[in-house]
């Protein structure tokens, strides 16, 4: 995984607190970490070299933290966003930045070397640095919530797709044809309910959220039609061959959290990792006792709706 939002969310939830801020070393998996592990391994100093390198500076070994032992994190860096404007001024061909795209490629190569799969999460903005981590991939997921906000932003997204294509297309990369265009697997919802208590089945309320996610995925059968006009998104049967318990373009519907996303973060666990011992450790109501199991379990649903899928692609 590559965190490559600059505010750092997904290693705050998946690197342990006495990795992050206790002093002193610790280890993990039986390895030696310095307490300036963090400062010097994360995405900034690894991409570093590549957006601005320096004339006779080598280029550094990815060193990852370790979560579990197939599974391993490029850390996050709020300076990743001090790189921005380098990015945003080659996208724009300013000479002299024209190697950004290739060496930034060739650094996700390099990570590529021994993995099966890349995550790269990224932040929740239209920028340039966004842009080249995108275009650089081979898939891509769109994460919406049921909101007016989402369904804007999914009917703008086409324009948005079209112009970062068009701004990288003369870049040797692209026009080399070395590396295709990605393609749009699908929208995963998140805080999904549809319905505010289980009885609630014929309300107004669950009616209308109902009804706002069937927008939602209208919206995103449009963006995907669009998109295929020139090679980014994946064919209707495409997605049913990938996912298929799924419906285009709904890959998934990620529960509401609720209380479970505290003990998640302080678990430093995903949702769908929880087990009945993380919740005794928290003052969950006691009604809880057979409502989180059962919720757990639709979230590993979801989940493995996403992996099989992510799986199909090998």
């Amino acid at each position: 995984m590559i965190d490559a939002d600059a505010q750092c969310n997904l290693t705050e939830i998946v690197v342990e607190n006495k990795y992050l801020y206790d002093d002193g070393q610790q280890s993990f998996f039986d390895e030696p970490i310095s307490p300036n592990f963090f400062l010097e391994n994360n995405v900034y100093e690894f991409f570093l070299p590549y957006i601005a390198p320096v004339p006779g500076q080598e280029l550094p070994e990815a060193s990852l933290f370790q979560k579990k032992d197939n599974l391993k994190l490029l850390t996050g860096s709020i300076r990743l966003a001090e790189l921005e404007a380098n990015i945003s001024l080659s996208i724009a061909n300013v000479r002299g930045l024209e190697h950004i795209p290739k060496y930034v490629y060739n650094a996700m190569q390099k990570l590529c070397e021994d993995v099966d799969y890349v995550i790269v999460d990224l932040s929740p903005a239209l920028s340039a640095t966004n842009q080249l981590f995108l275009m650089l991939s081979d898939y891509f997921i769109v994460p919406v919530n049921p909101s007016i906000f989402s369904q804007q932003a999914l009917n703008n997204l086409s324009a948005i797709f079209r112009r970062w294509n068009r701004d990288l297309s003369s870049f040797e990369i692209f026009n080399s044809k070395k590396k295709p265009l990605p393609k749009m697997l699908g929208i995963v919802c998140q805080n999904y309910r549809p319905f505010a208590r289980a009885h609630e089945v014929n309300t107004t309320s669950a009616e209308r959220f109902e009804k706002r996610m069937n927008e939602l995925n209208d919206c995103a059968i449009a963006l995907a039609s669009d998109l295929n006009g020139f090679g980014m998104a994946v064919t209707k049967s495409e997605f049913a061959r990938i996912f298929t318990s799924s419906s285009p373009y709904r890959i998934a519907n990620i529960p509401d959290y609720n209380q479970l996303a505290m003990v998640s973060e302080g678990e430093k666990i995903p949702v769908a990792g929880l087990e009945q011992r993380h919740l005794k450790r928290y003052a969950l109501p006691s009604a809880a006792t057979s409502y989180y199991p059962k919720k757990i379990n639709d979230f590993k649903t979801e989940c493995d709706r996403i992996v099989n899928g992510l799986m199909a692609l090998a």
